[in-house]
This record gives structure tokens, C-alpha cells and sequence, in this order.
């Protein structure tokens, strides 16, 4: 798995871009590390966008740090945004039905 944070787009919100493959392992640092890099921000209402571009591939603990993560931000009242998912990442969010749940964007 690789993770990268990027260029925020604006005040309070944090980029992160996830590629090569999110298996049960990785989901734990995922989850950490998404939380992690929010936490830093220090925001009133952090925003938290994830590209899922680069994603190979994403099992259910991926899908299911994301659900986790994406609690926790709208609990302190902020905002999580996926973006760009692989046809990978896509086949498990319709899979899972979790499409609704999580907001997924095209860029």
C-alpha cells in the first residue's frame, strides 16, 4: 500500500492519495493514518478527500477503515470525499452497496 499525502486543495482539508493494494493488514494503517493526518489540521470542520485513483487493489477492511474513518469525521462535524476510484475500488463500493454510504466524486 501507498500513501501519500498531497497538496490540500484548501484550509482544513487533507489530501490523500492511496494507491497499490489495500488488503486486511493495510486496512489498520489506513484507518490510522487517515485519522492521523486530520488530526493535524486542527480544523473546526476538517475535510478529508481521498484519491482512490491509483488503487489496485481494495478488500472489505479498506472499505471498511474508510466507513470508520468517514464516522469519526462527520461525529467532530467534518467531511470525507472520495475521489476518482479505480475500477477496483469501484467493484467492491457496488459490491458492498456502499456506494450511498460513501460519498464518492469523480475530479
Amino acid at each position: 500500500m501507498d500513501l501519500r499525502l498531497e497538496d490540500p486543495p484548501a484550509a482544513g482539508v487533507v489530501l490523500v492519495a492511496i494507491g497499490g493494494e489495500v488488503d486486511f493488514v493495510a486496512a489498520g494503517i489506513l484507518e490510522r493514518f487517515l485519522l492521523g493526518a486530520v488530526a493535524e489540521q486542527r480544523h473546526r470542520k476538517p475535510g478529508l478527500i481521498i484519491d482512490l485513483s491509483d488503487a489496485e487493489f481494495f478488500g472489505c477492511a479498506g472499505v471498511n477503515a474508510l466507513m470508520a474513518a468517514q464516522r469519526r469525521l462527520e461525529a467532530g462535524g467534518g467531511w470525507m470525499r472520495l475521489v476518482d476510484p479505480s475500477p477496483a475500488v469501484s467493484r467492491v463500493l457496488d459490491a458492498a452497496g456502499m456506494n450511498t454510504l460513501l460519498r464518492v466524486a469523480e475530479s
